[in-house]
């Protein structure tokens, strides 16, 4: 009885493990493809080149490792972000270039980023169903959908239940102040400003890196949500948990709040998610002094 249940949890360790992958290498594929699209070259298919390592990375952790997972990276998820990310900086420099021509060539305010092109410095509007816009942001918003699933899906390896179900909270919360920041985009003052472009990029690719963590990210999300015990003094606090801590200050909540703070004072940009994330960096730093 006790090696059928055995195989069965091992088996649906596997399936769990493909399935992850699965959808994985599914974006990065789609988001790649739609690089080509934008950009109408094949040379792009050269980001996929980290697809076959993560095949080989599935077999070595199912076969190898007994189908557990690393202790302090995700390897799968380090190979998922560098095809997706570098895909989806070329669709948002891309978006950026066609609201900065049009900007120039004073376009109706009521024609669509995404459905215009410049050919011979005439403007041809296409009537299309999903535009470049669109398709940029349901792949960002998948992005981080698909990341919280795979750590979900992906074998535990020696964290708990219990640190996963927190793991994976904190993950969505993540998820949503850092997909907030391309709301910027709206604005005028950001979206034909190249340097805030790039500046919301980079924050967005370093907070990504959060994700690629287990062990730490674990312990650091652990220590912020159970009860202090003031009796074990400050022995109590390992190293482990001093550098997660550290990793989720350095790179979210400081930049993202410096960035914010950027966007409210020099730019003006005053949408009601901006000055609630704002908040919400502030009280996290706060609370990690």
């Amino acid at each position: 009885m006790g090696s059928c249940i055995k195989k069965t949890n091992r088996f649906l360790s596997i399936i769990k493990a493909i399935i992850s992958r699965s959808l994985f290498v599914f974006h990065g594929l789609i988001s790649i493809w739609r690089v080509t699209q934008i950009k109408r070259s094949l040379i792009y298919w050269l980001l996929s080149a980290t697809l076959p390592l993560m095949v080989a990375e599935t077999f070595y952790t199912l076969c190898k490792k007994k189908d557990r997972e690393w202790k302090w990276i995700c390897p799968s998820v380090v190979l998922y972000l560098a095809t997706s990310v570098p895909a989806i900086w070329f669709l948002e420099l891309d978006l950026m270039r066609q609201r900065v021509i049009m900007a120039k060539l004073r376009h109706p305010p009521n024609t669509s980023y995404s459905d215009v092109f410049v050919l011979n410095g005439k403007m041809i509007r296409f009537a299309i169903s999903l535009g470049s816009q669109e398709w940029c942001k349901i792949l960002e918003q998948l992005l981080l959908l698909i990341l919280i699933i795979g750590r979900w899906l992906l074998p535990k390896g020696e964290i708990t239940r219990e640190q996963l179900s927190q793991l994976l909270l904190v993950y969505i919360g993540m998820a949503a102040d850092i997909i907030e920041l391309f709301e910027a985009f709206k604005e005028k003052a950001v979206s034909e400003n190249t340097f805030l472009t790039i500046v919301i990029l980079s924050l967005w690719t370093a907070s990504l890196a959060q994700f690629t963590l287990v062990i730490t990210a674990t312990k650091a999300k652990k220590t912020r949500i159970a009860p202090i015990d003031r009796t074990k003094g400050r022995d109590s606090c390992c190293p482990t948990e001093v550098i997660s801590i550290l990793i989720s200050v350095f790179l979210q909540d400081a930049p993202f709040l410096v960035l914010r703070m950027l966007l409210i004072f020099r730019y003006d940009v005053l949408s009601y998610t901006n000055i609630f994330f704002t908040c919400k960096n502030t009280l996290v730093l706060v609370l990690q002094v």
